[in-house]
């Protein structure tokens, strides 16, 4: 792979990480099981073939990609498909715009020198060199860091996408490039640093916990979804831990909901966020319905 294409690469992984990767978001005291088991979710409404809403996982594992057949039947059979973001080439190059400084600043005199000697080591584990790194903003390298190992880049929200596109389908982003990455753009650099060394103090476990989170995806019970998502949190200040997630799931849902109505109201799509933005008082299931919505867990 040459210089270009791994780079590339890089920022697609970094594209779908945003585009799926999200904080915790309470659950509803008084929510059963019910309410909160299930990966796909049907949602319909009088005289409008019904949609459905796929939660999903920033994964290549193969348990994960391979599409269980109720969840592989109502993807084929709608005629649109609506992601977090569009995972073309246009989006990833403008998120690769994103990663960099642009005002002549780097990053070793910003987060100092051992920050930066811890952070140099490990992104070039990832595959990235130094002369990269030094031009990166603390949440790029935050965020690349927070990876899990990629083999072949054919993550499930990529998956969705191109076969999408092989079927002919219509495909809409809920959000654009920009919004998203002003999520973290929008962090002042003392919020970015602090998750840039939380990261870093605590790398085993977040290798742990990326390869729990497949087996917890697993089960489909959005509740432990929630929980092992608060384990992860625990890791963070609390005050920032609060912060990142208000702005990456709860501001999120919101738009992104107000952005898959007129999709609904059409009727016959598939829609597929990150599987945490389906639960909580403020999540997206709780939410639809409250707009009137008939929300039943399919699978």
């Amino acid at each position: 792979m040459n210089i270009k294409s791994r780079y590339f690469f890089f920022v697609l992984i970094i594209t779908l990480f945003l585009a799926t990767a999200c904080s915790s978001n309470p659950v509803n005291e008084t929510g059963t099981k019910a309410d909160n088991f299930g990966i796909l979710w049907e949602v319909s409404q009088s005289e409008v073939i019904s949609c459905y809403l796929f939660g999903t996982i920033h994964s290549e594992d193969a348990r994960v990609t391979e599409l269980p057949e109720p969840v592989n039947t109502a993807f084929n059979s709608a005629n649109t498909l609506a992601l977090e973001m569009q995972l073309d080439k246009d989006t990833a190059r403008e998120v690769m715009k994103s990663l960099y400084f642009t005002d002549g600043r780097h990053l070793k005199p910003i987060i100092g020198d051992d920050l930066y000697f811890q952070s140099v080591k490990a992104m070039v584990k990832k595959g990235l060199p130094e002369r990269i790194v030094n031009k990166m903003k603390p949440w790029a390298v935050f965020t690349v860091l927070n990876m899990p190992e990629q083999r072949t880049g054919l993550f499930l929200d990529a998956i969705l996408f191109q076969t999408a596109k092989q079927q002919g389908k219509t495909i809409h982003g809920l959000e654009t490039q920009q919004e998203q990455t002003a999520v973290f753009d929008e962090m002042s650099l003392d919020s970015q640093i602090a998750l840039l060394k939380s990261t870093l103090e605590n790398m085993l476990d977040m290798d742990k916990l990326q390869d729990e989170a497949i087996d917890v995806y697993l089960t489909r019970d959005l509740n432990k979804i929630l929980a092992l998502n608060d384990k992860y949190e625990s890791l963070i200040d609390e005050k920032l831990a609060k912060e990142f997630t208000q702005r990456l799931v709860t501001d999120r849902n919101y738009r992104m909901v107000k952005r898959m109505t007129p999709l609904l109201k059409a009727g016959n799509c598939f829609v597929a966020v990150g599987a945490l933005h389906l639960p909580g008082e403020e999540g997206i299931l709780t939410l639809l319905k409250q707009q009137g919505y008939r929300v039943q867990a399919v699978y």
